[in-house]
């Protein structure tokens, strides 16, 4: 058996859709086997005396019952995964501590460039950070114009 879906134009043997199977698409030698060699083996168990002549209808219902069962069984284990979550924005770094800029303390994120004073001091993984945001910034101003 297939766990295939089968295209729009295939129509499934009359045993699967007497059974309306979802998930398993049994081929048409497997049908045959299932309803027509159960019957046979049902009428030798019958002649043999093995069991009464109610096994001649009792087998291929038992067997119709495990391949629906398989099939619901095949078909909650198979659901589809859930959509994966949103992309989220990165995690907001932790303040920095103070900064020693030429004779004075002050505090700023990462990332955030103190033009003045503090344009002498070389932090290029800041201007990196900053050029990072500037990008993501103008591909969200894109994807909702």
């Amino acid at each position: 058996m297939s766990r295939s879906r089968l295209p729009h134009d295939v129509q499934p043997p009359l045993y699967a859709r007497m059974l309306r199977l979802r998930t398993l698409t049994p081929s048409g030698f497997l049908c045959f086997i299932f309803l027509e060699g159960t019957i046979a083996l049902g009428v030798l168990l019958a002649l043999a005396e093995l069991v009464s002549w109610w096994g001649v209808l009792v087998l291929p219902a038992t067997v119709a019952g495990m391949v629906k069962l398989n099939d619901v069984v095949a078909g909650a284990l198979t659901q589809p995964a859930p959509p994966p979550p949103r992309p989220r924005m990165a995690p907001i770094a932790e303040p920095a501590p103070p900064v020693e800029i030429v004779g004075e303390t002050t505090t700023r994120l990462p990332g955030v460039l103190n033009r003045g004073a503090g344009a002498q001091v070389q932090r290029p993984w800041a201007e990196r950070l900053e050029a990072e945001q500037q990008r993501v910034r103008q591909s969200a101003s894109r994807r909702y114009e």
